[in-house]
């Protein structure tokens, strides 16, 4: 007893309150954002675990509107779930998401809650009437719920091999293997202490995690052939008729629109940033805005603010509304002439939309 209230004294405020809340609800209900990643789906399961070990009088629940690609230690927990409503929930935990806004959708319920709010993320956190927020900018929501677990309860946490392969895809998916600024010593060291329990395979994970269906074959050439350059910007879309016409499905256009994002927009010669346009596929005439820079060239975070989104300073998103793609792109290009002054760039080259595009 003396034990745990030392570690109270000495553990993070935020922590503190949201163990309190843990131990105060019976109901609480995992939550993350639309199209949840590998770090969205790590977090949830290792929380969920943590809570079910520790406090198992608990009802816990993570509901999500999709499983993951690859298959995950406890996925066969994730309750599966197309509708978000208020149910019986004393406590939601809002993981790898820090506002309503990209974890709901119009016909969701469960933003109207009575339950205590709790955000537990590593992206700029938006205005969330939350009652504690748990954000230190670690490399991933992963990192940060380990980090909290470990606090909580010390040598008491034991790190199972199906937490430690949890843990290292949360990081791994997050930190691009390492290769973003958001890496620090701190990742490493938790990434050692993982891999002390488990050796994950990181090639085989990488390399399953980047297969994608047959159907995203068209809808790649589509965004290719749709590439413009403007400078050292690049940006694509895809239009109703190209749906239409051959008959692409939601799953081809979403991987390929991720391939291209990815793998060919910031790696054409001389171009080092730019977007790629979506449907959402959720809400008519909504188009989802995908920004991407090579590190530390252009904050798209600034452009992806401007049309009421956000995210990272090299990668972020927005929605826009648009009777087409190709529309979409032009309210892109219509925020980033607006705002072209205040776009900073490591080579302070502002793109000009109005200069002629060259494919």
């Amino acid at each position: 007893m003396k034990s745990d209230i030392l570690l109270i004294e000495y553990m993070k405020k935020e922590y503190a309150i949201l163990k309190k809340l843990i131990e105060k609800s019976n109901n609480i209900l995992l939550l993350s954002h639309k199209g949840p990643d590998f770090d969205a789906f790590a977090s949830c399961l290792i929380l969920k675990n943590f809570i079910n070990t520790f406090y198992p009088k608990k009802n816990v629940v993570f509901k999500s509107r999709q499983s993951p690609t690859q298959k995950l230690p406890f996925m066969d927990q994730i309750t599966i779930s197309q509708g978000l409503n208020t149910e019986n929930e004393d406590l939601v935990i809002i993981m790898d998401a820090g506002g309503w806004d990209i974890c709901v959708q119009k016909e969701d319920t469960i933003q109207l809650t009575s339950a205590k709010i709790a955000v537990v993320d590593h992206h700029q956190t938006k205005g969330l009437n939350a009652d504690v927020v748990i954000n230190d900018k670690m490399s991933s929501t992963t990192e940060q719920i380990l980090d909290f677990c470990m606090s909580i309860k010390g040598k008491q946490y034991v790190i199972t091999p199906d937490i430690s392969t949890l843990g290292q895809i949360g990081i791994v998916y997050d930190t691009g293997r390492f290769a973003y600024d958001n890496t620090t010593p701190q990742t490493y060291e938790l990434m050692a202490k993982l891999r002390r329990v488990y050796p994950l395979d990181l090639e085989e994970f990488e390399y399953k995690s980047s297969k994608f269906p047959q159907e995203t074959l068209l809808p790649i050439k589509v965004y290719i052939q749709n590439i413009q350059i403007v400078g050292d910007m690049a940006y694509t879309y895809i239009n109703k008729s190209d749906i239409n016409n051959l008959k692409l499905s939601k799953i081809g256009i979403n991987a390929a629109q991720r391939f291209v994002r990815d793998s060919i927009i910031r790696y054409i010669q001389g171009v080092h940033w730019g977007f790629i346009v979506k449907p959402s596929f959720r809400i008519e005439n909504e188009w989802i805005v995908s920004l991407r820079s090579s590190k530390g060239y252009q904050d798209v975070a600034i452009i992806a603010e401007g049309l009421n989104g956000g995210g990272h300073q090299d990668a972020s998103a927005s929605k826009v509304t648009a009777n087409d793609g190709d529309q979409a792109v032009k309210i892109v290009l219509d925020s980033i002439e607006k705002l072209s002054k205040g776009v900073t760039s490591s080579s302070q080259n502002t793109p000009s939309p109005t200069q002629q595009p060259s494919t």
